[in-house]
């Protein structure tokens, strides 16, 4: 009987090449597309609540900046909650090598959920903060430089807005 490791040891490292680079291509990398390439961005840079909640991610080319990125999600809680940090996630997909214009969280499926009121531009109406509360995220974010302070001053704004208006 033979083995695998005997005569044909130069025919089955052929049969394996050939089998990875149909996998990976003749450069190493996976062969994906873009939307594959965002996904798996979007997953390696974010935590275990953001891959467990994520269905699906989209790009979308802009024509006169970075593309916009849409990650599709399971619940209408994590579209609201995930769209209150979305500065955030925008610094952590740049600095992972996946430059944005803007990224957008949808419902995977439309749900029996009320729809929450929309202004003009299709944002969500959140409560103003009060001096006091912006005084808080002032006082937060002073030691950090920019573009981070700028990033994170928007984020915890729009996470405090969002508990404002719907308190948990």
């Amino acid at each position: 009987m033979p083995r695998w490791w005997d005569s044909n040891v130069d025919d089955n490292a052929r049969k394996l090449g050939s089998v990875l680079e149909g996998l990976f291509g003749a450069g190493g990398s996976v062969k994906m597309n873009a939307h594959k390439r965002a996904l798996a961005t979007w997953m390696r840079v974010n935590g275990d609540v953001e891959r467990k909640h994520t269905c699906g991610a989209f790009i979308r080319p802009h024509p006169h900046a970075d593309p916009i990125l849409i990650i599709y999600l399971d619940s209408r809680t994590r579209v609201v909650d995930f769209n209150a940090n979305r500065e955030l996630y925008l610094q952590r997909l740049a600095y992972g090598g996946l430059p944005l214009s803007r990224i957008e969280f949808k419902l995977a499926k439309e749900l029996p959920v009320r729809e929450l009121q929309e202004d003009e531009e299709g944002e969500e109406q959140l409560l103003e903060l009060t001096e006091e509360e912006m005084e808080y995220v002032r006082s937060c974010t002073g030691h950090l430089g920019e573009p981070l302070k700028t990033s994170v001053s928007k984020a915890m704004i729009m996470s405090l807005r969002r508990e404002k208006t719907f308190p948990s």
